[in-house]
């Protein structure tokens, strides 16, 4: 019985010792487990937050390197622009409007744009530091291929700005390129500022309304601007002066074709804050 008892013994001790020692390989395991775990969700939340502020870096860079400043500033207005000089345009009316669009804005560079022309038209388009076309008034309408017109379209897009100036011509050409269903319209002046739609844009900073200038007005019915435009200047539903976003970037009409020095009034404030637009 003794014997029994002190064979038993030991036996007993041993298979406490071997429970002891699995337990602790279990802690063990599940503490290793535990640790590669939280290393591993660490890891892909570092990752996650890094391709997120990446993302976002590059968005942010992208989107700054085509807005224009939200304030008419003279300290920031635009260097370079674009100015469409081809055959349809009205050679005489092209430099008094260069001239005003460089009116206090000496350091301004105009770059001529001579031809809707798929290649040259494409090549000016792919510039990476103009990121303004001005539309000056037309003569008779100009021939626009589906591939200027779909390389427009992408420029305006990417975040850029294009300036159409008064002519029957071009509100045609803007519904033909970018699908709008602008209707001509006509109203004699004053024009007066809507305050609740040039908030935020750099026609805040202009008189509170336009008086009738010597030239001549096209303007368009404010109802047929489309949802993502907004009018600035109008009077009895006659819009002179509106702006559409389209995606990242503007499309503007000035509905004044300049084609006169005199009485002009402050139409040239317009006209610049639509090129930093």
């Amino acid at each position: 019985m003794a014997e029994s008892y002190g064979a038993a013994a030991p036996m007993a001790s041993m298979v406490l010792a071997d429970k002891q020692k699995r337990r602790t390989l279990l802690k063990v395991s599940v503490f290793i487990t535990a640790t590669i775990v939280a290393v591993a969700c660490g890891v892909l939340l570092a990752m996650e937050h890094r391709g997120n502020t990446d993302n976002q870096g590059a968005l942010s860079g992208a989107y700054y390197a085509v807005t224009k400043p939200p304030a008419f500033n003279f300290n920031r207005f635009i260097r370079n622009a674009w100015f469409y000089t081809g055959r349809s345009s009205d050679g005489q009316e092209e430099g008094f409007i260069e001239k005003l669009a460089r009116k206090h804005h000496y350091k301004l560079q105009i770059h001529h744009l001579q031809s809707f022309k798929d290649n040259e038209f494409r090549a000016a388009l792919f510039s990476e530091n103009i990121h303004c076309i001005v539309f000056p008034p037309l003569i008779h309408f100009p021939g626009v291929s589906e591939l200027a017109k779909k390389d427009l379209r992408g420029y305006v897009s990417a975040g850029n700005n294009v300036v159409f100036i008064g002519s029957y011509e071009w509100l045609s050409v803007m519904n033909d390129v970018f699908g709008f269903q602008l209707m001509s319209d006509y109203k004699d002046g004053p024009y007066y500022r809507n305050d609740r739609n040039v908030r935020g844009t750099p026609f805040q900073w202009s008189l509170s309304r336009l008086e009738q200038p010597d030239g001549s007005i096209y303007s368009v019915k404010v109802d047929s601007i489309p949802m993502d435009g907004k009018c600035m200047f109008d009077t009895m539903g006659a819009c002179v002066v509106f702006y559409v976003k389209y995606n990242l970037g503007t499309v503007c009409y000035i509905a004044f074709d300049y084609d006169t020095p005199y009485g002009i009034g402050h139409w040239d404030q317009i006209l610049h804050a639509a090129m930093m637009m």
